[in-house]
């Protein structure tokens, strides 16, 4: 028989076209995709970062107790216990690098948003995070090696830098633009809150998008594996929140300990995966960040729901479930009425107001002294009577009775007894002065702006 046509010469050009053209547009759409998330993540965490200020800011990173048991839970506690489930459930050699990469990386920007959505402490979390992400550039690579290392001597893990510093530039410029915005327009919190909220949500949906091209299955491993990878997430959340409560950090610092420790930045563990294996093995290894992101979504709502009903938040666990999700209890930016908080007087001075002294006849300074303490002793019976109120509804939650250690631990009446004793203390002051020493305070001038000496801010 006569040979049959040859093929065409065309064909494999054609092929290898198609395969170039297939490249570029996996290639164009990983970098919209990339610019897309990293530009949610700045909305999300200047949007966090917005609800507090400046000055709150400040006060939660000289709060080493917290910020340093955040980094220590999120440096060494998590990757411990990603390097102990490889080990314990001999997980392979692609699964246990992956394990390994995802609880070493640092914490994902989502953990303010959690922060925010169950009330904890916010500011916290925006510090720990622009700390941990610090932290983050020598930490991962040091983690990574000791871990790695252990188990698989001759895996050598090379690191993205250049996706490291955009993480690591995104963070820090977003929460820098997010405190001066919070600082300068104090009133507009509520909506940068809802801005922050809106570039979460988008940013989860870019991630849904990316993990929906998954070659491999998700469903189709042993179940070990399952529990290898959760496991890291879920043990770390209990432990970081048992050495918090030993440590007398307050529930809701305890809260946003928990989800900076546990919450890990899978996406980066997946450019890792792409980056050091094969197209065969990043197919399998991404199934790792893809779980664990997951499991560590159902495990923060299900331990927010839990800590909102413990009292271990901002939020009043009386309070409808939409109120307290789409609220701000932030103790700077929600206090009062919206905020859900028991409604006590933030204001700043206890001193007649200007236009009232401006009304008000010459007086004299022992007058004025009168006066503020008559307001004084007001303010302490309105503390006092919330103190109460608020001991009255910790019997109806729990039906035991409030010790010292439990108003300790509880926000709200750490707040209510620190007024208290201020104004208690002004009282003091005020009731040891006497006409004369009220009247050498009093600069010279009118009677009717002569001044008594200053009142705490309570």
């Amino acid at each position: 028989h006569p040979p049959g046509p040859p093929p065409p010469k065309a064909a494999a050009p054609e092929a290898r076209a198609r395969a170039a053209a297939a490249r570029a547009t996996m290639a164009t759409q990983e970098i919209i995709l990339t610019v897309l998330s990293n530009f949610f993540l700045f909305l999300l965490i200047m949007g966090m970062a917005g609800t507090t200020n400046l000055k709150g800011f400040r006060e939660k990173l000289r709060n080493y107790r917290g910020i340093l048991t955040g980094l220590c839970c999120q440096f060494l506690l998590l990757p411990f216990l990603g390097f102990a489930s490889v080990y314990i459930f001999q997980l392979p050699r692609v699964f246990g690098i992956m394990l390994l990469i995802v609880t070493t990386s640092p914490g994902g920007g989502f953990s303010g948003w959690w922060c925010s959505l169950c009330n904890a402490d916010l500011a916290l979390s925006v510090a720990m995070t622009t700390v941990s992400t610090m932290f983050s550039i020598a930490m991962l690579p040091l983690n990574i090696f000791i871990y790695v290392q252990a188990i698989y001597v001759d895996v050598d893990v090379a690191l993205p830098w250049a996706g490291i510093m955009t993480s690591v530039a995104v963070v820090i410029g977003a929460v820098v633009v997010g405190l001066i915005l919070g600082t300068k327009f104090p009133d507009q919190r509520t909506i940068f809150n809802r801005l922050g909220t809106f570039g979460g949500l988008a940013n989860i949906a870019v991630g849904l998008f990316s993990g929906s091209g998954a070659e491999v299955p998700i469903w189709g491993q042993e179940p070990t594996w399952y529990v290898a990878v959760a496991a890291p997430c879920i043990s770390g959340l209990i432990i970081a929140f048992t050495i918090s409560k030993c440590l007398r950090c307050s529930g809701p610092e305890a809260v946003a300990i928990c989800i900076e420790c546990c919450y890990q930045n899978t996406a980066l563990a997946i450019t890792i995966a792409v980056t050091i294996f094969d197209q065969r093995e990043a197919a399998l290894a991404t199934l790792v960040p893809l779980f664990y992101g997951g499991i560590e979504i159902a495990v923060i709502a299900a331990f927010a729901l839990i800590a909102w009903q413990a009292g271990w938040t901002y939020a009043k666990r009386t309070d409808n479930f939409f109120k307290c999700v789409s609220g701000n209890y932030q103790p700077e930016a929600g206090a009062g009425a919206d905020g859900g908080h028991m409604a006590l007087d933030m204001s700043d001075s206890l001193h007649p107001s200007a236009d009232r002294d401006k009304e008000a006849s010459p007086r004299s300074a022992t007058d004025v002294a009168a006066a503020t303490l008559t307001a004084l002793r007001m303010r302490e019976d309105e503390l006092q009577a919330a103190s109460d109120r608020w001991s009255t509804d910790y019997r109806k939650r729990t039906g035991a009775e409030p010790t010292p250690a439990v108003r300790n631990s509880e926000p709200e009446a750490v707040e209510i007894d620190r007024r208290l004793i201020d104004v208690k203390a002004a009282i003091e002051r005020y009731e040891q002065l006497e006409g004369a020493e009220l009247e050498a305070h009093a600069p010279a001038g009118s009677m009717s702006h002569r001044t008594v000496p200053d009142v705490p801010r309570v």
